[in-house]
């Protein structure tokens, strides 16, 4: 897929801008901030309806104005036209996509100017993949952040999934809020069977998916990983879901495991008025090979990688997301990179330039000035960003 135009009104720092992009690399250069990262964030936001770096909306709102509007002219370049499905249209060969938000909460999302009323109509129309300094919060971070990255990346190609994540998420909200009442007496624990009932159903079909989907995505993040450190470097990921071993078992015994897991943490549960079983505390680990005295061994990256290698990691697990898309949906994702090259050695960044020429998409990448890399990225446009202003 490719961007064509990009419109941000009262976003953050631009009040009026209009930009078009070039169909390969475009690289955006300015000082900190300027505003460069503003317009990977505008994008990312176009098509997952989130910013990647704040969560109330708000705050992307320009300073003493009420509201936001951004506007996507996007093509399809893959011989795929983007979804018609919202809204039983005929296939396109381009698309407009535009958000509104006020500061009043409401927001307005409009697919070629039809506006959609459910998440799940809008994400994945089309797709990004965004690695910035954010990201090593996937090796670094808490699971939350792990679970968030792989809840997208299956939103975005399976509109089924978010359905069920978010009926799960309703459910585990309304179990959570029970527990607390039932801890001050003003509700009887039989009150929580109905909820449990659902969060086995929604949280099996879940686990299910997101392990279904891990394993396709392992072998592409473990094929990036060693393109980017020259086979040097060997990794592994595991999938750890809750309860243990439910993606080992039949429907009917990971159901029986699952309600067995809530019925004997359920004294647990009250006290803390919190649910501690289910797919909201999944986790997956990265795991690096080391050398110590002539003998291998496996650490995990989170406690023992360098900054180098973490941030490897992570790119490895972006651009892994990226080849799981294009081969799942037949749609190449547009690239969005934010500082990718700081804290990379000479060898990595040579092997990313590498890797990045053969990625055949559309590509969006950020630095503070022009660096002697720049020619090594073959067909740019360059974009310079000063003060919401972009030449």
């Amino acid at each position: 897929m490719r961007l064509n135009q990009l419109v941000l009104r009262n976003f953050r720092s631009y009040a009026d801008c209009e930009i078009e992009f070039t169909d390969r690399v475009n690289l955006i250069v300015g000082e900190n901030a300027q505003g460069k990262t503003t317009l990977l964030e505008a994008i990312y936001f176009l098509s997952t309806a989130k910013s990647h770096r704040t969560y109330p909306d708000n705050e992307l709102i320009r300073h003493n104005e009420g509201w936001f509007y951004l506007k996507g002219e996007i093509a399809a370049t893959d011989g795929s036209p983007p979804d018609p499905e919202p809204h039983d249209l005929q296939p396109l060969d381009s698309m407009l996509v535009e958000v509104s938000n006020e500061l009043s909460g409401k927001k307005r999302f409009k697919f070629n100017g039809i506006i959609q009323k459910k998440l799940s109509h809008w994400i994945g129309q089309f797709n990004v993949v965004f690695f910035s300094p954010e990201s090593l919060t996937l090796v670094k971070g808490a699971p939350a952040d792990r679970r968030r990255f792989i809840d997208l990346l299956i939103s975005q190609i399976n509109s089924a999934y978010l359905n069920a994540l978010q009926n799960y998420q309703f459910a585990l909200k309304q179990r959570n809020e029970l527990l607390k009442q039932i801890r001050s007496k003003q509700a009887s624990p039989d009150f929580l069977d109905p909820w449990d009932d659902i969060l086995i159903a929604e949280g099996i079909s879940i686990i299910q998916t997101r392990v279904t989907i891990f394993d396709q995505l392992k072998a592409y993040v473990q094929a990036k990983h060693a393109e980017l450190t020259g086979d040097r470097e060997i990794l592994e990921l595991k999938y750890q879901p809750s309860p243990e071993k439910i993606d080992d078992t039949m429907e009917q015994e990971a159901t029986e495991l699952f309600r067995k897991g809530l019925q004997s943490s359920r004294s647990y549960d009250i006290l803390r008025g919190m649910t501690s079983v289910g797919p909201h505390r999944d986790d997956f680990k990265l795991i690096l090979e080391a050398q110590s005295a002539g003998a291998m061994y496996f650490q995990e990256a989170k406690a023992f990688g360098s900054q180098g290698q973490q941030r490897t990691i992570a790119l490895a697990l972006k651009l892994g997301e990226l080849e799981l898309i294009r081969e799942t949906t037949g749609k190449t994702p547009i690239v969005l990179l934010d500082d990718v090259f700081s804290e990379l050695d000479e060898e990595r960044s040579s092997f990313l330039f590498k890797l990045l020429g053969r990625l055949n998409a559309q590509t969006f990448i950020t630095s503070t000035r022009q660096e002697a890399w720049v020619p090594e990225l073959g067909d740019c446009r360059v974009f310079t960003v000063h003060d919401g202003q972009v030449n």
